[in-house]
């Protein structure tokens, strides 16, 4: 979208004389670009799916972890268990 804009102000600013690359444009390139655009855009689209589904789970997994018992704890549980039963 960029570049169709940039190419539209290019032109306007400097008209259609005959050593003008905007001017000398094949239409198929304005057209290749302007598809190139497109799927850049749906792959931009994608990933910012991608990332927030991702940052979805983190969130999901940070909250499993952070229920967790505290490891001092459950070592603490543990020998209080070995000292009962004889060990």
């Amino acid at each position: 979208m960029a570049v169709v804009v940039g190419l539209g102000v290019a032109l306007l600013a400097s008209g259609c004389s005959k050593n003008n690359a905007p001017c000398d444009t094949d239409p198929t390139q304005i057209d290749s670009a302007r598809t190139e655009l497109q799927s850049a855009e749906k792959a931009v689209d994608s990933a910012k799916a991608e990332l927030a589904a991702a940052k979805q789970q983190k969130t999901k997994l940070q909250n499993q972890i952070d229920g967790l018992p505290d490891p001092a704890d459950l070592e603490s549980r543990l020998e209080v268990l070995k000292k009962g039963s004889g060990r």
